[in-house]
């Protein structure tokens, strides 16, 4: 009779545990639980974010968009290389959430380039300093967009990769673009306990669009850590005609 009785307690309890925390979810999870405070509508049209870029439009401080890094290099297979180039960036905020009374912001930041024609077909950088010499038509527009958090973790400002994407718009039928590569990753100190980390991933998309979600085991990465790479960069291989081969490089980092 006492095991028996034993037995209906052990069963209640198993049973009343089940009634506490659904199946697949810890109270840890349930204690994290995010509250969306603000949602906004992500713009996703190119043109219309090339626009806003080349307009200075952006939801990022500009004091704060000066630590980004955006660059570009455009080499001949002669080792010919651009000299000073302008890139466009904007960044828009996505959503502002809590987890545990600390805010969490999302981001999405797109930088852009254009290339622009010699007169004799070669690839030139569009620099306005040399509007004069050469044709202000455009041939690839190359963009990429990093998708990250802001939070802070003991006092200190984090950034958490979460996605990139972009991709190369031919804007002269004659060009064609192979060797498509994109690099990505978050480099830096993590928070405490966890120490510097590497966090890269290598992808070859075989078409002129990508789009590629960041690993959720990934760490974020402390904003003012020495050693800090922490974006997406692309390359391409562009030709026109037999003579005119180049590699162009971008470069995405928040």
């Amino acid at each position: 009779m006492l095991n028996r009785i034993k037995l209906l307690l052990l069963v209640s309890i198993v049973l009343f545990s089940f009634s506490v925390f659904p199946i697949g979810t810890s109270a840890e999870k349930i204690g994290n639980k995010e509250k969306v405070i603000q949602r906004f509508t992500e713009i996703k049209d190119i043109n219309k974010l090339y626009e806003r870029a080349k307009n200075g439009v952006s939801d990022v401080n500009r004091e704060v968009e000066k630590n980004f890094v955006a660059k570009v290099v455009l080499q001949s297979t002669d080792g010919l290389e651009n000299g000073t180039v302008q890139t466009y960036s904007t960044s828009q905020l996505l959503k502002v959430s809590e987890v545990n009374g600390d805010k969490i912001e999302t981001y999405a930041t797109t930088t852009f380039y254009d290339i622009s024609d010699f007169y004799n077909g070669n690839f030139q950088t569009n620099n306005s300093s040399n509007k004069s010499k050469y044709d202000s038509s455009i041939s690839v527009r190359a963009y990429s967009t990093v998708y990250y958090t802001t939070s802070s973790i003991d006092g200190e400002d984090y950034t958490d990769l979460t996605k990139v994407s972009g991709g190369w718009t031919i804007l002269d039928s004659t060009v064609s673009l192979s060797n498509r590569k994109v690099n990505f990753g978050a480099t830096g100190w993590a928070k405490s306990g966890v120490g510097y980390v590497q966090q890269t991933s290598y992808n070859n998309p075989t078409s002129n669009s990508f789009s590629y979600s960041a690993p959720s085991s990934w760490a974020p990465i402390s904003v003012v850590s020495t050693g800090r790479i922490f974006g997406v960069t692309t390359w391409v291989t562009l030709k026109r005609g037999t003579n005119s081969v180049w590699e162009l490089q971008l470069v995405n980092n928040i």
